[in-house]
């Protein structure tokens, strides 16, 4: 646990509208675990599933082959206990655990079941946004029922991490056959923990599975109550309703840091929060008016007045742990004179005006109210537009996008997945929300998640890193901490770089 110290300044006094989200409570029960969450449920099917709440819930209802040691980004097995890679790095072969047990009957999770889900996972009938992330599988097979080898098609250096994540999650392929489109409201794990209901914009409730391979869960029930509106979730939390939220309010942090009933944990964070522009809405098709967006937005004010210590202002896309960062290729300066000056360049004297859309989520909004702010003065005139979370997510991966939108997005120990998706054309609209068409940049990466040698690795992202930054296609706050407030009944909980709010040996005291 890590006591964080007082945080002395005060956030600036800012108005902003937001929904005001209305809880319905009850008294926790014995063993009951009450979780603030930002996001409703929207889907636990691993394998189509994006939002950041959404994997937080299925990490606790599914298992891996491999998984990350929590609060590390260390590699260790889940369901499978070993591996082995041959020497070309195209052959994986893993042996899995025997006697694995899915959730509500559905049978001993076996090899037919991992191919299963990864056949599944590439499939065009699913088109998962996920699947990229898999394009070097050429072939899934099983050995036996209790051996599977993977065939890629070239080689794959983050393949493990890749594995790890939320997307290669184990699923019965009797329970998918069963309920078809269906599986991602009833599904069926092998996880510590297995579905019960979700009433919406009420709660989403696990029960413990007896049955786990590492033994009965410590808790009874999980109940994630989704409270959107940072007011009303601080609330809940102080008067006992929740057990544990995520903070993102330094005052709130302060207090909470103070108070003996609550501990509070926190984590440098495997996250990048930005503001991205998409290129094929005009005028952010012009690289000068992207540029003019980057010199009008005072950081250094958002830094010490909104966020005040909770974060690191970002001095590269990826956050600092992860492998081949480029530190330094985000450098911005304050200059709304020269800000000024490229938009008069680029045929916009008067400035234009443009929407910016976000999620209802205070991470967001209150950097946003500042951002709307300093482009005023340079005539870009902004109207904000905030949306629930799941509106939100699917409007910026349809075919039309978002003009300027605000988020961040999670990273693993490898930068491969991120680095892809973010910027590759491939990706677009699915994950590359900027609507980045490099040819350069597609070579790069092309190269760099395919080559073993990590010499040529880091200086091929290092690549992509140094032209997309200069490119202005994102703006870049800060790598968010991972700060938790917990009551001091919740023992066991440890707080992860990838938020991933997994309860492996969480409890609840008296």
């Amino acid at each position: 646990m890590q006591r964080l110290p007082w945080l002395g300044r005060r956030i600036a006094s800012l108005v902003f509208l937001v929904s005001v989200h209305v809880l319905s409570l009850s008294f926790a029960q014995q063993g009951e675990l009450r979780m603030g969450m930002q996001y409703d449920f929207g889907t636990l099917d691993p394998q189509v599933l994006t939002t950041v709440g959404d994997k937080q819930m299925s990490a606790n209802l599914f298992d891996g082959l491999v998984q990350y040691e929590l609060g590390t980004t260390n590699i260790e097995p889940d369901l499978a206990t070993d591996w082995t890679m041959s020497d070309d790095g195209l052959v994986w072969t893993f042996n899995l655990r025997q006697g694995v047990q899915f959730h509500k009957g559905y049978g001993e999770m076996t090899a037919d079941d991992v191919v299963f889900t990864f056949e599944r996972l590439l499939s065009p009938e699913l088109s998962s946004p996920n699947a990229p992330n898999h394009a070097s599988i050429a072939s899934v097979e099983a050995l036996s029922p209790y051996q599977v080898r993977f065939t890629l098609s070239e080689p794959d250096p983050a393949f493990l991490d890749k594995l790890a994540n939320w997307f290669s999650l184990i699923v019965s392929k009797a329970a998918v056959e069963e309920k078809g489109d269906r599986f991602g409201d009833d599904p069926i794990g092998t996880g510590r923990y297995q579905f019960s209901h979700w009433s919406p914009q009420q709660e989403t409730v696990f029960e413990a599975f007896e049955d786990h391979f590492l033994g009965v869960p410590n808790l009874e029930r999980i109940v994630f109550v989704p409270i959107p509106d940072a007011t009303t979730m601080y609330n809940a939390f102080e008067a006992g309703d929740v057990d544990l939220i995520q903070v993102t309010d330094p005052e709130k942090l302060a207090r909470y840091g103070s108070d003996p009933s609550i501990n509070v944990y926190a984590v440098p964070g495997l996250v990048t929060r930005f503001i991205g522009l998409n290129t094929e809405f005009e005028p952010f098709s012009d690289p000068r008016v992207r540029e003019a967006v980057a010199l009008a937005i005072d950081r250094d004010s958002i830094m010490e007045f909104i966020f005040q210590g909770i974060s690191t202002a970002a001095d590269s896309i990826l956050a600092p742990g992860v492998q081949h960062v480029a530190r330094g290729v985000v450098d911005y300066r304050y200059d709304p004179e020269r800000a000024r000056e490229l938009l008069a360049e680029a045929g916009y004297p008067d400035g234009f005006d443009v929407t910016l859309t976000l999620p209802n989520v205070d991470r967001f909004t209150l950097p946003a109210a500042v951002v709307q702010e300093n482009l005023a003065e340079v005539g870009i005139r902004v109207s904000l537009e905030v949306m629930e979370t799941q509106s939100f997510v699917a409007r910026l991966r349809s075919p039309e996008g978002l003009a300027m939108f605000s988020l961040s997005r999670s990273q693993d120990a490898t930068p491969d997945r991120v680095l892809y998706s973010w910027h590759h054309s491939s990706a677009i609209p699915e994950n590359n929300w900027a609507r980045i068409r490099d040819p350069e940049v597609d070579a790069w990466l092309d190269e760099a998640i395919s080559t073993l040698d990590e010499n040529e690795r880091q200086r091929l992202f290092g690549l992509v890193q140094e032209r997309v930054a200069a490119g202005h296609y994102y703006y870049y706050y800060d790598h968010e901490n991972m700060i938790f407030a917990v009551r001091d009944s919740v023992q066991g909980f440890v707080a992860d770089p990838q938020r991933s709010l997994r309860l492996d040996d969480v409890s609840m005291g008296n």
